[in-house]
């Protein structure tokens, strides 16, 4: 039996930890709020509209003048949501779904296309890569479920040498289910061969705590300021940094104290 310490928290009997990306691991903020606002400038240009329309393309990807919204369709959705949304709002204002359908896809490859990747712009927070070596050393098993493409998953795990450390990883294609949908998070479980009952969520937003709950995971861990947001509101365990996150063997807790919910 292995307990894992959270903060002042512990939690007896856990198998694995699976990490959102985008937000938790890696450091996606600006570029995510970069790529809402270049998806909206151009879709906006694409049919000939001005600033009215590239702010309520802003307001449907969650970004606002205080900036990124942490639990917004951009910081928390599929590629594929964020295309939905934006297609919604070009019908809202008049233009025919089929048409607005074809010139957003458009108006997102040529924004990813000018990208150029996307691991190199979202480097992982201070202290990922020891705290995955950290983990992976024990017992546990670690995995990594992010709303992205498998395609940007893989990449960001490669780029900054986390592979080595992570023992099943998987994104979101099209077609597929988003969190919360616990489909996925099934999958990854059953590729770390663990109970989904002893699987520890960590991340960032309202789509990770919906996760672990509707899943019935064993809990679920909110990143916080040292992520640069504050703790996944209704969230009882918040992670201060990630040496708030340890493992240990039964016979060196001696008084554990009390347990995550």
């Amino acid at each position: 039996m292995v307990w894992v310490r959270c903060g002042q928290r512990w939690r007896a009997d856990v198998e694995a930890i699976v990490f959102d990306k985008d937000g938790t691991l890696a450091d996606s903020h600006r570029l995510l709020h970069q790529t809402a606002l270049a998806r909206a400038e151009a879709c906006a240009k694409a049919v000939g509209a001005g600033a009215g329309l590239v702010q309520a393309l802003l307001q449907c990807f969650g970004v606002s003048a205080s900036g990124l919204d942490p639990d917004g369709l951009m910081a928390t959705g599929t590629r594929e949501a964020n295309r939905q949304g934006a297609v919604a709002v070009l019908a809202q204002a008049g233009y025919p779904p089929d048409q607005a359908t074809e010139l957003v896809a458009a108006c997102f490859a040529a924004v990813n296309a000018k990208r150029n990747g996307k691991a190199a712009s979202t480097p992982p927070f201070e202290g990922t890569a020891a705290m995955l070596e950290r983990l992976h050393q024990s017992p546990l098993k670690i995995g990594v479920l992010s709303s992205d493409s498998p395609a940007y998953v893989e990449e960001f795990l490669r780029y900054y040498d986390l592979m080595p450390w992570v023992h099943g990883w998987q994104g979101t294609g099209p077609g597929q289910p988003p969190k919360p949908d616990p489909t996925l998070l099934g999958q990854v479980c059953d590729r770390l061969q663990v109970s989904v009952a002893r699987t520890l969520i960590v991340g960032d937003s309202w789509a990770d705590l919906a996760l672990a709950e509707g899943a019935g995971a064993a809990g679920f861990v909110s990143v916080s300021e040292g992520w640069g947001r504050s703790p996944v509101p209704g969230a009882e365990v918040v992670l201060q940094h990630w040496d708030d996150l340890a493992v240990m063997h039964p016979e060196a807790v001696d008084h554990p104290g009390p347990g995550l919910s």
